[in-house]
């Protein structure tokens, strides 16, 4: 369960209405939400990742198979290499799987799980997706540990409300 005061209603809004901002390019990015969110959808259930995790991946690459971050992180889900072989993506001079849906979803899920082990709290987790388990161990502590409801105000992490935002 997700509560969200006003404040950050409004935060995330600001976000929600920024991606509706250039029309041409939202309907780019529906046709690709159409185009790849069934394959997702069936990776995360296979995994046993929650459907809403889904959105995720819009926020992190705008569904752009080869997007490359600032930082080098690269396709889908936007996984730098270490990270990338960590979950057992192929990523070499002829193949690299965080380009490809199926393999990449799976490496996602995988990490997203491992660090839900950790916090029981897939929003936790979620924003650990960012910051790296270490980073959100640092942060949060054990603050959110198996908490099932999330109260979400100005001081929540911004990662989650723009995750919230691209859920919206």
């Amino acid at each position: 369960i997700v509560r969200i005061n006003p404040q950050a209603r409004r935060e995330i809004q600001l976000d929600v209405d920024a991606q509706y901002r250039n029309p041409s390019y939202l309907r780019i990015k529906q046709e690709r939400v159409d185009l790849y969110m069934p394959t997702i959808e069936r990776v995360l259930r296979e995994n046993n990742v929650p459907d809403d995790i889904k959105f995720l991946v819009i926020q992190e690459s705008s569904l752009i198979s080869d997007a490359v971050s600032t930082s080098n992180a690269v396709g889908f889900w936007q996984f730098k290499q270490g990270t990338a072989e960590e979950v057992f993506m192929r990523v070499d001079r002829q193949i690299d799987e965080r380009k490809n849906i199926v393999s990449s979803t799976k490496g996602a899920a995988l990490y997203l799980k491992k660090h839900n082990q950790s916090f029981d709290n897939w929003m936790t987790a979620l924003v650990s997706y960012q910051m790296g388990l270490g980073g959100a161990k640092k942060y949060f502590g054990t603050k959110y540990n198996s908490k099932r409801v999330i109260d979400v105000d100005r001081n929540t992490h911004w990662y989650f409300k723009k995750f919230l935002a691209h859920k919206v």
